[in-house]
């Protein structure tokens, strides 16, 4: 299955059932030596807003804008 989510970590599951040699389902197995159902996938950090500082007004007096950069960065 897929990664549980797509930044920061997350898991993967997968399905495992003991069978004889004709496919069907047996209760003999070993459990010791099951292997894992779940495991972790990284798949790095997330996505987060950096900015700057705010800019001068774009006017001295009444009402103006100030502006500042804004990226989504990874």
């Amino acid at each position: 299955f897929q990664c549980s989510s797509t930044c920061a970590g997350g898991f993967q599951r997968r399905v495992v059932v003991c069978q004889d040699e004709n496919g069907y389902t047996a209760n003999n197995c070993d459990e010791k030596s099951k292997p894992m159902e779940q495991r972790s996938c990284e798949s790095g950090p997330c996505p987060q807003w950096a900015y700057g500082n705010w800019g001068e007004c774009s006017k001295p007096c009444g009402a103006g804008t100030r502006t500042r950069l804004v990226v989504c960065q990874r």
